[in-house]
This record gives C-alpha cells, sequence and structure tokens, in this order.
C-alpha cells in the first residue's frame, strides 16, 4: 500500500489523473456553480438564522462534499508507469578480494561479513531486486565471473580490478537489456586500470552503475608498508640502502620496530617514532654478509588492536654474488702521493679493477694493474673500441699535451655517449680550457691570471692561502650523499667528517655550473662570492664527471692509525658509484619494483652495439628458471618505439626467486662472453597488495557511480537502492491505470466531509 501511496502522489504531481466519463471542463464547471448556489440558497431556507461566517463555512463544506461525489461519478483514473517485472536484467558486481575480509565494520564485523547481513537471501535486499529484475549476481577480483549466490564467496583475490570487472559484465551480459550494475566493493582498486573509464563506458550506453561501498575510509588503528626499494645488485662489501614507505593510523607517537632478517637472523633492528603526518619515509642501510643471492624478510613489529597484520611484512632480493670487477683507467703525470694512496685505497677492491698509466720521467711511463702485454703500452687508448672497454676514468696532473685533439674528443664521446665515468684530481692544466674536457668539468676553467690575487697560487705549500690547512665543510648535498658517507647516521657522520686530518691547498678553477652537486666546499675561500668547491660533480650525456680539486686526500690516511679505513672507503665509494653508472652492452629491467604470485613480469633487455649505441639488429632470447628450477626460453621482441629495446613477458606462478639470461647470439662474434649475455634475478612473494593502503577509496565509488549516471550510496543507506534502480532509464516500463474512487482515501476523506458537516449542523439545531 505503501508503495500505491507514492505511486498516486507522484502521478498526481506529474498530472496524469484523467476520467473514465469525460464531461467537457465548462459542463463541470456550471454543475459545480449550480451545487454551490442550490446549497447556499439551502441554507437561507433554513427555520434558524445563521451567522455568515457559519453560513459559509457550511455551505463550502456540503458544496465540497457533493463535488467529490459527483467527482467520483466521473470515475476518476491514474494513469501511471510501472517497472515490468523479470523483463529486464541487472548485474550485482559483488567484490571478493582479501581486503574484503579486514576487521573494520562496527563490533569488529569484517566487510563481507557485513556484506551478508544486508544482501543474504531470504533476509536482504537482493531478494527484493530478484523479484524485479533477472538479476545476474558475479564475483570479481581480477576479473569477473558468474555466481548463484553469496555463498560461493571466498575472499580470497589477490587483486581488484574494478574497471576489469565492469568490461567483463559489459562483456558478457551484451545485448541483453541492461538496467544497471550493482557494484559493491570497497573501492581500494589495485590493478591500474581506470575504473572510471569503464564506468564512462557503461554510462554512454545508458547503464548506470549504482556503488555501494563497504568498510571504513580510515582505518582505526593499523600500521602498513605503503612501498619498499632496494637495489636489487650490489657492489661486494657494498652498503645500500633500503628505503621503506609506511603508513599508521591510530598510533601516533607511538614506537614500533622495524626488523631485517636474512634466513629468520635479525640483521637489522631499529625502533622509529610513527609519524600522524601522511605516509613515512624511512630508510636504513645495510651490507650482504655472502655472496649470493639473498632474500631478506622485512617485518614492522605488531601493535596491540592492529586491523590488519598483514602489511606488515615484505620481501626483497638483494644479488651479491662475485661480478666482473668495474675497470678504472687512471693517468698521472707525475709520480705524488695521491696516486700512490688511491692505488693503495683500492688494493684489496675486487669489485675494481685500477689500470694506471704513470709519467715517472721524460718519455718514461709506469704501468700497473693491466691485464695483458698490450694494454696501455701506447698510453692513452687509441680507439674508441679500445677506450669504452673501460667503466670509469681518473685523470691526476697531467697536462693537456699529453692528448691529441681527437683522444679527447674520444674522451668526451666516453662519457657523453659511453655513459662512462671521468673524475679529475687536483690541478687541471690551463691549457684544457676550450677543450672537450673543459666542457666536461662540473666547475669552470679559468686562466689563473684572471683570478684574484688571493687566489692565485692554486696547489702551492707556504702561508699562501690556496695553499694552507683546512678543513672540508660538508654541504647539505654532502650529508646526504651516499658517495662520502663514512657512517649511517647523520650526526655520527658529520662527526667523522670534522675528526679527519685537514686537507693542504686547494685548486681553484672557475664558477660552478648550473646543473653540478657540490658535497664539499672549502670553509672560508670564495670566488665570485661562491664557496671554493672541493668535491663536485654533474651529469652529462649518458655518464658522469667528479671533480676533486686537491691533491692531498692522502693526509685522511697518512695521518690516522693504520686501522682507520676512511680514506679507503671514501675511494671507492665514489668511484664505485663513477663506473656503476656505466651501462653494460646488455641491461635488463623489469615493469614493476616487486611481484607477486600469478602476476605478469614485463621484461626488457635494452642492447648496445659497440660503440655503445642502441642495437635494433639483434636477435636475444631470454632464459626464465623458475624456483623449480624448470627453464623456459623464448624469444624477445623489438620494440619499434625504442631503439635498442626488446621486451618479453611471462606469468610469475609460483612463490621464491627467479632467475633470468638474457642471450644475444650477434654479439658473441663481437663482444665477450660478458658481453654477448647478460643474467638478473627477481623474487616472486604471495600477493600483500589487497592490505596495503587497504582503506576503503568511496571517492573512486563515487566517481565511478556519476560518470555512468547512477547514484552512490553507503551501506546503510542501501534500503533506497531498490527504488532507485526501479527508475533507471533502460528498465522496461508497463501502464497501469488505478480507480482513485477505490482508494481508502478517497473513502476517509468522504466520512470526515459528511461527519464534519453532520456536526456543525447539529451544532446549530439544524435537521
Amino acid at each position: 500500500m505503501g508503495d500505491m501511496q507514492g505511486s498516486i502522489f507522484s502521478a498526481v504531481a506529474r498530472g496524469e489523473v484523467a476520467f473514465a466519463y469525460e464531461i467537457p471542463p465548462w459542463l463541470f464547471f456550471v454543475v459545480a456553480i449550480s451545487v454551490i448556489g442550490i446549497v447556499w440558497i439551502a441554507y437561507g431556507a433554513t427555520t434558524r438564522s445563521l451567522p455568515s461566517a457559519w453560513r459559509i463555512g457550511l455551505t463550502a463544506l456540503r458544496s465540497s462534499t457533493l463535488l467529490l461525489l459527483c467527482l467520483l461519478l466521473l470515475r476518476p483514473v491514474l494513469n501511471d508507469m510501472e517497472l515490468a517485472q523479470q523483463e529486464t536484467y541487472l548485474a550485482v558486481l559483488i567484490d571478493d578480494s582479501q581486503s574484503m575480509d579486514i576487521r573494520d565494520m562496527p563490533e569488529g564485523v569484517s566487510r563481507h561479513e557485513a556484506l551478508q547481513e544486508y544482501f543474504s537471501e531470504g533476509t536482504g535486499i537482493l531478494d527484493g531486486l530478484k523479484e524485479d529484475f533477472q538479476t545476474r549476481i558475479f564475483s570479481f577480483d581480477r576479473s569477473a565471473k558468474r555466481v548463484s549466490s553469496l555463498e560461493e564467496l571466498e575472499q580470497l583475490g589477490e587483486e581488484t580490478s574494478i574497471g576489469g570487472a565492469l568490461n567483463d559484465v559489459a562483456i558478457q551480459l551484451g545485448g541483453l537489456p541492461l538496467a544497471g550494475v550493482v557494484l559493491i566493493s570497497d573501492g581500494n582498486d589495485n590493478s591500474g586500470i581506470d575504473p572510471v573509464i569503464a564506468a564512462r563506458d557503461l554510462g554512454a550506453k545508458g547503464i548506470p552503475v549504482f556503488s555501494i561501498g563497504i568498510g571504513e575510509e580510515v582505518l582505526p588503528r593499523d600500521i602498513g608498508l605503503v612501498d619498499v626499494r632496494a637495489a636489487r645488485t650490489v657492489l661486494e662489501n657494498s652498503v645500500f640502502r633500503v628505503q621503506i614507505d609506511l603508513r599508521q593510523t591510530g598510533f601516533d607517537g607511538d614506537s614500533a620496530d622495524i626488523i631485517i632478517r636474512d634466513n629468520g637472523d635479525t640483521v637489522v633492528s631499529e625502533s622509529v617514532t610513527l609519524s600522524s603526518t601522511g605516509i613515512q619515509q624511512l630508510e636504513i642501510e645495510l651490507s650482504p654478509d655472502r655472496e649470493e643471492r639473498i632474500v631478506y624478510d622485512l617485518d614492522i613489529s605488531l601493535k596491540p588492536g592492529e586491523i590488519i597484520e598483514k602489511n606488515n611484512t615484505y620481501q626483497f632480493l638483494v644479488d651479491n654474488r662475485p661480478k666482473e670487477s668495474l675497470d678504472v683507467l687512471y693517468l698521472e703525470g707525475h709520480p705524488r702521493n695521491e696516486y700512490k694512496f688511491i692505488r693503495r685505497a683500492l688494493k684489496d677492491d675486487s669489485s675494481l679493477r685500477l689500470a694506471t698509466y704513470l709519467r715517472t720521467g721524460p718519455e718514461k711511463f709506469y704501468r700497473q694493474g693491466v691485464e695483458s702485454p698490450t694494454e696501455l703500452s701506447q698510453g692513452f687508448p687509441l680507439t674508441q673500441e679500445d677506450l669504452f672497454e673501460y667503466e670509469a676514468i681518473i685523470l691526476g696532473d697531467i697536462e693537456a699535451e699529453f692528448f691529441t685533439s681527437e683522444q679527447l674528443n674520444m674522451l668526451e664521446s666516453f662519457v657523453s655517449k659511453r655513459g662512462g665515468g671521468l673524475l679529475t684530481s687536483g690541478h687541471i692544466d690551463e691549457d684544457f680550457i676550450g677543450t672537450p674536457l673543459a666542457d666536461l668539468s662540473p666547475v669552470g676553467l679559468v686562466e689563473e691570471k684572471f683570478l684574484p690575487s688571493n687566489l692565485q697560487g692554486g696547489l702551492r705549500r707556504g702561508d699562501h692561502l690556496t695553499g694552507s690547512l683546512f678543513t672540508p665543510r660538508l654541504t647539505s648535498i654532502g650529508l646526504r650523499s651516499p658517495l662520502i658517507r663514512l657512517s649511517a647516521d647523520r650526526e655520527t657522520n658529520r662527526s667523522a667528517w670534522a675528526e679527519l686530518p685537514q686537507l693542504q691547498g686547494i685548486s681553484v678553477t672557475g664558477r660552478i655550473k648550473p646543473g653540478a652537486s657540490v658535497l664539499l666546499e672549502h670553509p672560508y675561500l670564495e670566488y665570485q662570492n661562491q664557496p671554493l668547491p672541493l668535491l663536485l660533480s654533474q651529469r652529462y650525456g649518458a655518464g658522469r664527471a667528479v671533480a676533486i680539486n686537491t691533491a692531498s686526500t692522502w693526509r685522511w690516511q697518512m695521518m690516522l692509525p693504520s686501522t682507520d679505513q676512511s680514506q679507503e672507503t671514501l675511494w671507492r665509494q665514489i668511484l664505485r658509484w663513477l663506473a656503476a653508472s656505466a651501462p653494460s652492452r646488455i641491461s635488463i629491467d623489469f615493469d614493476k619494483e616487486y611481484y607477486n604470485v600469478g602476476e605478469k613480469v614485463g621484461v626488457s633487455a635494452t642492447i648496445l652495439n659497440a660503440e655503445y649505441q642502441p642495437s635494433n639488429d639483434s636477435s636475444p632470447w631470454l632464459q626464465v628458471i623458475d624456483p623449480l628450477q624448470q627453464v623456459v626460453d623464448s624469444p624477445l621482441e623489438w620494440d619499434i618505439e625504442e631503439d635498442g629495446v626488446y621486451r618479453s613477458e611471462f606469468i610469475a606462478e609460483l612463490p621464491g626467486v627467479y632467475e633470468l639470461l638474457v642471450d644475444v647470439p650477434s654479439a658473441a662474434g663481437e663482444a665477450t662472453q660478458t658481453g654477448a649475455e647478460q643474467s638478473a634475478a627477481m623474487v616472486v612473494t604471495p600477493s600483500l597488495r589487497e592490505y596495503i593502503n587497504a582503506q576503503s577509496d568511496w571517492d573512486v565509488l563515487e566517481r565511478i557511480s556519476s560518470e555512468s549516471k547512477g547514484a552512490f550510496f553507503a551501506l546503510s543507506d542501501v534500503d533506497q537502492l531498490q527504488e532507485v534502480i526501479r527508475q533507471t532509464p533502460n528498465a522496461l516500463m508497463r501502464e497501469r491505470t488505478i480507480d482513485l474512487w477505490n482508494n481508502k482515501w478517497v473513502f476517509i476523506l468522504l466520512i470526515v466531509l459528511m461527519s464534519l458537516d453532520w456536526f456543525l449542523r447539529r451544532r446549530k439545531g439544524l435537521s
């Protein structure tokens, strides 16, 4: 009856009332005037005189009763449209991912249990929808699949793809009269597919999406990892950083322990104070203790009352296997302490091979660290191919006349095209001004005679300002840089630098170039209002250039105990950073930082020719060895939109470590075996993405409904859903006619009017 009342009132408001026995409006108007006139005259002829107000009121009351009876005799009817039941289809999409098992609803109820309470068969809204529509129920995670009842939901999906599910429904129910889609979800979409676009496509077909939000938009008490980043490959004895992003609610100011384990053994444990300001970024330094691929487990200690436990853990892989050493070419113009101590610093570092060419006198040179009798036998390499075999070059105190113009151009190509690293140490010959080396340097080169008199003298000793003792000053960039870090703790690092022996002498050149980063500077000497830079770097083309404007870093070792490794650490870090940036002939990249079981892994291989330029005529193959040591070979296809880039993909069906090998047969004839193949590894873990950023996202659901011209409902307002869906444009309707005289409200109105007329007449003593 409630529905009937709503229909009558809305129909009357729309002006859809008609009469079964139609009469001309003017005739009904004449009848109405006649009735009112007769009643007025009748009340004037009563045996008792009536005051005017009473006569008017009684006349209006009796006339209304008589006119209502006249209307009913004309048989008023209501013409309305109603839903044609079971003639239109309705899709119900229900989120069946792992996040629906989160217990953030009132009284600790899970999202799925709350859904069951409102939509279970026999007691829920779903039954009402089934009465009106041919209902098709789908569960979805990565994709949508048809289910017959809510009992088939398992909350096991490792990914939520709302956009994919909407597209699946549009395909599976294509061609059917679809009134709309009911989407029941927490909105936690993590597939990378934009669901708003899919909703917009449905809206263009006249199919609205009615979304129902489940879950809390802010988790009451939870600590969760958002992202973890770590280098997949590290050099021997290197310290690498693990960057951690976490978010918490309900634990402001509390402390939590972050623990990194290797085979169950704790290798790092740090306590952090939890912040309430969005995503909290942390950094932990770690050094692998064995030469192999290591899978680390990262855990954040659980706090009492946490809503989700599974988002506190993460796994990442680091490849610490022995690697081919990086080749560094060192050219030195004369024997000096700096040369001796640089060689000593790198002596026991197997990750770097230092090939040196030292001039010991006129036309006399001394080679060290060479791998063959012919290496550096002619001095600086004469061909680009020979030069490109190195990853980094150090230029000591050597004159410009040592190089030909062609060799200087090769040096520029080594950095800009090969992607190699260049380091200048100490004084730079003025004759390099106007050569490619001046372009490579991160600081401008100026002739000494154009410098202020107080800065002339360069590295000379004595009481000259530029040759005096000084303690380098760390810049803000230097404090954060891993190149010159002596301790992971910032304050300890600052103190360690303050305790190093003073340096003596600084080489003064020109102004710092705009793109350069200064890590160390002179504490008081300036040139053109800029502190004199001591250590600075810049990007140049594909490579890097570093300048160390002193020749006295040997003092850091000579004047400290022999057990102190500060000087060795600094030189190793700088040269590793410089050399490691040089690309190999084959490099392997992945389309994501980490993968979960069942995900598609996108692999790309960048292949360079002998000139280290992209090669588009290679025929590379990808070999994948899964955790069960099963081997699959497949060709990599050239990406025509990117020179030198080849791609392939596979499904990671098992958890564990995957070994990948890219082999380039066409390169074998022109390069070493190392240049013809490259390996990499990745770890696949059970999916935790449903527990990362697991709070409900009602904004996504609201935009989905808005773009499709549907409506959004909170779970508590879902009782309004059925009536709204009945009015959808695609729902098939049929016309219905309702007799108004047969309505109880008309009968009640007639009784009220007649009773009131009788009561008032009796009160005035009328018959």
